[in-house]
C-alpha cells in the first residue's frame, strides 16, 4: 500500500523570500521513494537499495565526525 507525506519545508534557490520554500510531497511505496514538488512533478526517486547505500554513507560520516570529536577532546 502506497503513502503521502510531506516533508519538511525547504528553500529551494536559499534566497529569504517567502516564495521560494516548497514543502515537498513524498510517495513511498514498496518499490521506491519519490519526491515530487508542489505541481507533482518528479524531482528525484530512490530505489530501496539506493537509498540504504545513501544512508550507509551518512552513518559512516556521522561515525567519521564523532571519532574526529572524540580524538579531539582526547588531545586537550
Amino acid at each position: 500500500m502506497a503513502t503521502y507525506i510531506k516533508a519538511g519545508i525547504f528553500n529551494t534557490r536559499g534566497i529569504e523570500e517567502e516564495e521560494d520554500y516548497m514543502q515537498p510531497m513524498v510517495y513511498i511505496d514498496e518499490e521506491r521513494i519519490e519526491v515530487l514538488n508542489e505541481d507533482e512533478d518528479l524531482v528525484i526517486q530512490f530505489t530501496y537499495e539506493e537509498l540504504r547505500g545513501l544512508m550507509a554513507i551518512m552513518a559512516a560520516e556521522q561515525e567519521k565526525q564523532h571519532l574526529f570529536i572524540k580524538a579531539s577532546a582526547k588531545n586537550n
